[in-house]
């Protein structure tokens, strides 16, 4: 075969190669804008679900029943301060598990100890330095179903005693299920409970857990209305109008005891949730902590007639949140 011949046949099969490749090229050119802005939907699905979390906390901390705040506190209680959403503080981390450790007491800012064994290691990195987290199992809390496989990460870093709670900040963990590479988040950091209550006995973090960085994520140091304003610019509760006194007020006067319930003298708590919409509808009721059946179904009847609230707000925009509170019931 002539030279000639042998470039002809050589460029053929070079534009059907590339004819071949073609449609390849272009799905991929085709793909790539849409990746990245999978990306960015999903940051944002991120950062939206972290600022709904954090206003359903603010919720149960002015509403629930078990919130840690005094009494006196919760009617001025205007929410958490946090660190912005910052997806750099959500990292990968290995697991690793630890047998054979012994029980011992943590320290706590109370009488009160607590048992824990260390149950393993996270090792991850954060700010380019490779770093190390212990991860403790309460003792009694496991003997409870619900928590068999919860797992505690107490921990201080370079922002404690300063933006962030003196004492240290806690995590929730679950037991990894077959698998050592696991999700740390530290947008989720909360405080004790003694930060908010000095009737509470809270575990301080071993020193083992002392991170050499600064941990701009998660909640802050609280700090009571009227001395220094906790409130955040990125999010806002839901407000029933007129705030908490008219909220409970519309609930007394419209709730009506079943007479069943009324004859046998029923009293308690009735702790429901709904879904405050963007357009300060509401929907999506359900009780949450049930007192007896007729009665709950009274308290979700007169939670239907509430009128229109004050929606919750982020970065400037009216969102669906959910709200969680209670209803104290009393026999007339």
């Amino acid at each position: 075969m002539s030279g000639a011949a042998t470039m002809l046949e050589n460029l053929t099969f070079k534009r059907k190669y590339l004819f071949m490749r073609m449609p390849f090229l272009l799905f991929l050119l085709l793909a790539l804008p849409l990746l990245g802005h999978t990306q960015q939907s999903d940051l944002h699905n991120y950062k939206v679900e972290i600022t709904r979390q954090r206003i359903q906390q603010d919720s149960l901390f002015r509403y629930g029943q078990n919130s840690p705040l005094p009494a006196e506190e919760k009617a001025s209680f205007k929410g958490l301060a946090y660190f912005p959403v910052n997806e750099a503080y959500r990292v990968q981390a290995k697991f690793v598990r630890t047998a054979q450790e012994a029980i011992f007491k943590m320290p706590a800012t109370g009488p009160r100890l607590a048992d824990y064994v260390k149950y393993g290691e996270l090792h991850f990195q954060l700010q380019g330095r490779p770093l190390q987290l212990n991860v403790y199992q309460n003792q009694e809390l496991i003997k409870q179903p619900k928590y068999h496989t919860y797992l505690f990460i107490p921990f201080t870093d370079a922002t404690t005693g300063q933006e962030t709670y003196a004492t240290g900040r806690y995590l929730d963990f679950s037991i990894p299920l077959g698998q050592d590479s696991v999700w740390l988040d530290f947008n989720k950091a909360y405080n004790p409970y003694c930060a908010y209550n000095s009737g509470y006995s809270c575990p301080i973090p071993p020193k083992e857990n002392k991170l050499p960085v600064r941990v701009e994520a998660g909640v802050k140091t609280y700090e009571k209305a009227g001395a220094g304003g906790a409130t955040q610019g990125e999010e806002k509760m839901p407000e029933f109008p007129g705030g908490i006194p008219a909220f409970m007020k519309f609930m007394d006067k419209t709730f009506v005891l079943p007479p069943l319930a009324r004859n046998a003298g029923v009293s308690g708590t009735v702790e429901f949730s709904f879904v405050v919409k963007a357009d300060g509808t509401l929907a999506d009721f359900q009780v949450t902590k049930s007192l007896r059946p007729d009665v709950d179904e009274a308290v979700l009847h007169t939670a239907k007639q509430m009128p229109l609230w004050k929606p919750g707000m982020l970065n400037g925009k009216a969102v669906n949140v959910k709200f969680t509170a209670p209803y104290r019931v009393k026999s007339r």
